[in-house]
């Protein structure tokens, strides 16, 4: 960060992780699905502490020193889980509020197939929010989107495709079992933050 000189730009429910106050909830192994998951207990939820360089972006939506672009609220995998959009062209950068492959198996995650898939199972938190925010970022119909985990994908198909993953997010997202399924870790009764 200091070698860049860069700001960082967050939701105010995402703060608590990036200012060094607390920790992300702890994976869930428990989903079930392949290798990647299996490891999400040892993954790293420590807090990151770049309150140096930390502001809260603009509640109006806009985002700074990125004409063009808004960004959207998607809580679900975080509670300050955002995504990008630019109305212009409809490209949408989505982070991991859906992904574009299977990222709880190694030989998908390393084969990077396009497929749409909701949110990686082993780090959703709210999955009531998660399929909210799906909805809202396929009402927008993109030409192109850009996820976290996976492949670049446009077109027609995808339009078609991210609509039937929002119609059909329980089937095709939610995992039948899993710590966060039932009992989201949810950010306004402090759930979400575990203090370091």
């Amino acid at each position: 960060m200091d070698e860049w000189d860069a700001p960082v730009f967050a939701h105010q429910l995402e703060l608590p992780y990036l200012n060094g106050n607390a920790s992300y909830p702890d994976g869930d192994p428990s989903v079930g699905g392949g290798l990647m998951a299996s490891l999400a207990g040892f993954l790293p939820t420590r807090p990151v502490d770049v309150s140096t360089r930390l502001s809260s972006l603009p509640d109006d939506g806009s985002i700074p020193f990125l004409s063009g672009w808004t960004w959207i609220h998607t809580p679900g995998h975080s509670p300050g889980h955002i995504s990008l959009w630019r109305e212009r062209d409809k490209a949408l950068i989505v982070g991991d509020a859906f992904i574009t492959t299977a990222a709880e198996s190694a030989y998908a995650t390393a084969f990077q197939t396009p497929e749409l898939h909701g949110p990686p199972k082993y780090f959703t938190i709210d999955w009531k929010k998660a399929k909210t925010s799906v909805e809202s970022l396929a009402a927008l119909s993109p030409n192109l989107v850009i996820t976290g985990d996976g492949r670049a994908m446009e077109g027609p198909d995808l339009t078609q495709k991210l609509g039937d993953l929002a119609r059909d997010f329980e089937r095709i997202a939610v995992p039948w079992q899993g710590r966060y399924v039932e009992a989201p870790a949810n950010a306004e009764d402090g759930t979400a933050y575990r203090q370091r």
